[in-house]
């Protein structure tokens, strides 16, 4: 025992160290932009890292924010008589974070990413995969230019990189549109009460504000652009019991409305 102790002790500090190595190795391949060493472990990357240690590094952009994006859901609701009715859009997001402000411990936070963290993984594009499409496109046209022929093997690997790039962002699309849906459909239970909701239709709007230049300008006066989804077989999902009311405002949802009236 008291050798096993003696091992232990001398060994804890070199195994804490190589464990501390392994964690920041792999949070650096996490956030590091596209590259064929992430693509070839990402498996293993994202299978460390998600749910529990994801991250990113929004906090340290060199851009500030430009614009307020939040997710809307329209519900097709069942009659008695038997026909549907479509109801108009209402803002899901700003209600998380306006209980956020409420109350820090509440469940409001978690909820509220769930939905804009889905809302990300739809209308985010890797910008990598982006220079690795046109860096591509370039040698192609370059290629033909000259005659045609074989493709240089770096033009191939790009060429797989991009098809690899691009099967991840349809499955992040594809997550994301799910989660979206489901969150639709639990909210809709709570407007309008569960066993009544038919379908589901998702909105993301984006309201950019006014330049610095015009500051002076209420967000209102900014540009409004929607992303508007099909609609979507209603979830049954668990009763949503987010800390929010109805008779609380909705001050971006409020915003839109005033843009769109202009």
């Amino acid at each position: 025992m008291r050798r096993l102790l003696r091992v232990l002790s001398t060994s804890a500090p070199a195994l804490l160290a190589a464990a501390l190595c392994f964690h920041f190795a792999m949070t650096v391949a996490y956030l590091t932009p596209q590259n064929p060493l992430q693509l070839r472990l990402a498996r293993l990357i994202s299978g460390y890292m998600n749910p529990f240690l994801q991250q990113n590094w929004h906090l340290f952009a060199p851009d500030p924010i430009t614009d307020t994006r939040f997710v809307m859901v329209a519900c097709r609701l069942r009659e008695p008589d038997g026909s549907t009715t479509e109801t108009g859009w209402t803002d899901i997001t700003t209600p998380y974070w306006e209980s956020h402000l409420e109350n820090r411990l509440g469940p409001a936070t978690r909820l509220g990413r769930s939905v804009t963290g889905a809302a990300r993984m739809i209308y985010t594009v890797d910008p990598t995969s982006l220079q690795m499409a046109k860096k591509l496109d370039q040698q192609r046209a370059r290629a033909q230019a000259g005659g045609g022929g074989a493709e240089a093997a770096d033009a191939q690997v790009v060429d797989m990189l991009r098809d690899q790039v691009k099967k991840e962002q349809d499955a992040g699309f594809q997550l994301g549109k799910t989660v979206l849906e489901r969150a639709g459909s639990a909210h809709c239970d709570r407007l309008f009460g569960p066993n009544r909701t038919a379908a589901v239709r998702l909105r993301l709007a984006v309201l950019k504000f006014p330049r610095f230049s015009r500051r002076d300008l209420p967000d209102a006066k900014g540009e409004l652009s929607y992303y508007d989804f099909d609609w979507a077989p209603y979830q049954p999902v668990a009763p949503l019991e987010a800390a929010t009311e109805d008779r609380r405002q909705t001050p971006v949802a409020l915003r839109a409305a005033a843009v769109e009236e202009r």
